[in-house]
């Protein structure tokens, strides 16, 4: 080989090592300097992780300040995907037998935080000490599988006062979308009640702390915390003594009811007139928002629970919408009164069936009519005659307005979730769309229908709420105010941030002497020597003013309502009840609320010493 040759050689291989290396300083460039930045996360990824702290989430009290619900520190079994091998059926396998979960439920809930891979995604709360111990003995089978411990929440009372409560649950796609990117697919959000209506004070707010991890994704030692902070304290206007109560009193007064003892479901609700503040809310049956916070059992109860036809998870109190009965008369008497269809001392002649066919209770059982009486004798037995003739006399189109204007038909303020029920205001305008579908004949408004209004047997629907609301302005003449459930909000250094105070969401612009002459004729039902809520709250001390009321159910038996209020002349406290399908409101609904009223009087207590 000449010296050219190879010198032409040595050329060729020294260009070729130089093209080597400009490809190896070119790519060292790109790694470290054009992509360095990704390529050092994507490598503290593989090394570090940022694990969210969650806050103790905020109290829950009653309004004495007694803790209802609150936070407790326990151990969370979690998963980082991002940590785990290709292959991980073997592990699954394993962490499920651990867990007493099936491998698809494991592969769902570790799919909720495939979009955050090197964050935990949570599998199990609140697990045994055993289960702890066992995953910790495993530790290096289980690779992306560890411990935290996290505060879960503790229901202390377990059912009571579960509607207004409400429970946690796993947040779901649209949730998560709606809430934000503070949350995770395995976080736990509240899902109605208090804890739903004010998710976001009581949760607090996040912290994270930084941490390194070996091989197995477990971690080893600590770079950084921020601690989170607890979410706000929440005091609500319910007393937990006067809740359990008035859940116990109709729990234990059902089961004395000839009619399918015991399967009665209803309602009962107790509030400050002059305020708004709800004492007490119970909606029967109930439910234990402690187990749907128990993972192990949630699934089967919960499905239990919306399989129970009594609908326990449906607050009655808000949600549902019954028709009155004889609680609505004072209405029509108001009515009566204001539009000078006939004064309260004017005398009407009851002959028991009225003009289009509505018949007294006494001509039903066989016995006399009630003869010529007054609106307090109305009132106090009960007349069907007297307000089905003199309500056809206001008609329909004023009665529609006084029942608007007395809050029917519209949410009454109250905040919580899920929200109110509206009802229905009958109208001639709402009978026509109503019946829309059916020949013009039933569609038209006509006198018998104005009747069944009138007595409280017609179209209209309302909540129990609402039913308490038109009855607090003829407690507080005319006043009607804003129903509230929380009375105090506080942050976590203690400071008060909000305070309920009372709220007048309407005025009810009606005479003086009307509403005197309503206040005296409420005092009939139980004053009256036939008074239909005699037999109960005959011999109460106080003075009460209220009205018993039986909605006929087609085909089944009657729902038993009553309404009232106390010291009639001053009052402090409203209670309204409905047993659903339990009979007339003297024998079902007026016990129960004798036993709230006995128990915010303290008469109970004075009773058990005797």
């Amino acid at each position: 080989m000449t010296g050219e040759e190879r010198q032409k050689r040595l050329v060729v291989l020294f260009l070729i090592v130089l093209a080597c290396v400009g490809v190896i300083v070119g790519r060292l460039w790109y790694l470290q300097l054009a992509r360095g930045e990704h390529y050092s996360r994507l490598a503290d990824g593989n090394r570090m992780r940022q694990l969210r702290l969650l806050p103790a989430r905020g109290e829950i009290r009653d309004r004495n300040g007694q803790v209802l619900v609150r936070s407790k520190w326990a151990f969370t079994v979690s998963v980082v995907p991002g940590g785990l091998p290709e292959n991980d059926d073997g592990i699954m396998d394993r962490l499920g037998e651990l867990l007493g979960l099936t491998k698809e439920e494991l592969e769902e809930a570790i799919e909720k935080g495939r979009g955050f891979p090197y964050e935990p995604v949570r599998i199990q709360r609140d697990v045994k000490p055993e289960t702890v111990v066992a995953i910790e003995e495993n530790r290096f089978s289980l690779p992306g599988i560890f411990i935290e411990e996290e505060p879960v929440r503790e229901y202390l009372h377990g059912s009571l006062a579960a509607h207004v409560l409400g429970y946690l649950g796993v947040i779901s796609a649209s949730e998560l979308q709606a809430y934000g990117p503070t949350y995770r697919g395995s976080d736990l959000i509240g899902k109605s009640g208090i804890e739903r209506t004010y998710e976001e004070l009581l949760r607090g707010e996040i912290g994270t702390m930084t941490v390194e991890v070996n091989a197995l994704s477990r971690p080893i030692s600590t770079v950084n915390v921020l601690d989170p902070v607890p979410g706000h304290n929440i005091t609500l206007t319910l007393d937990a003594r006067l809740q359990k109560v008035a859940e116990e009193a109709f729990l234990e007064h059902i089961q004395t009811l000839e009619d399918n003892p015991g399967t009665q479901t209803g309602a009962a609700l107790a509030m400050n007139p002059k305020t708004g503040e709800i004492l007490v809310m119970a909606s029967i049956p109930s439910y234990n928002p402690e187990v749907l916070n128990d993972q192990s059992r949630r699934n089967d109860y919960y499905n239990a629970l919306i399989s129970d036809a009594r609908l326990p998870l449906f607050n009655r109190a808000t949600q549902a919408l019954y028709g009155p009965g004889s609680t609505f008369k004072p209405i029509t008497a108001l009515a009566i009164l204001e539009e000078g269809v006939l004064g309260p001392k004017d005398r009407f002649n009851a002959t028991g069936v009225s003009q289009y066919g509505v018949k007294d209770w006494v001509i039903n059982m066989g016995l006399a009519p009630f003869g010529r009486i007054d609106l307090s004798d109305a009132l106090g037995m009960s007349s069907n005659h007297y307000f089905a003739d003199n309500g056809t006399k206001v008609g329909i189109d004023r009665l529609s307005a006084w029942m608007e204007a007395l809050g029917f038909g519209q949410p009454t303020g109250l905040n919580l979730y899920p929200p109110e029920a509206s009802g229905i205001v009958p109208s001639r305008e709402w009978k026509r769309n109503a019946f829309r579908d059916r020949p013009t004949s039933e569609q038209n408004w006509y006198p018998t229908d104005t009747e069944q209004i009138s007595i409280g047997q017609g179209f209209h629907q309302m909540s129990l709420l609402q039913l308490a609301q038109a009855y607090a302005a003829i407690a507080n003449r005319g006043s009607i105010y804003t129903p509230q459930i929380v009375r105090e909000i506080e942050s976590p250094d203690g400071t008060v941030v909000f305070r309920a105070e009372p709220e007048l969401a309407r005025q009810v612009e009606v005479k003086g002497s009307t509403w005197d002459a309503l206040l005296e004729a409420l005092r009939a039902p139980i004053t009256h020597p036939r008074g239909t809520a005699r037999p109960v709250m005959g011999d109460f001390p106080i003075p009460i003013a209220g009205k018993t009321g039986t909605w006929e159910v087609t085909g089944s038996i009657s729902n038993g309502l009553f309404v009232g209020f106390a010291p009639a002349d001053d009052p402090e406290i409203l209670v309204a009840v409905i047993v659903e399908k339990g009979g007339g409101g003297s024998s079902t609904a007026t016990p129960i609320a004798r036993k709230i009223l006995d128990a915010y009087f303290g008469l109970d207590i004075a009773a058990d010493e005797e």
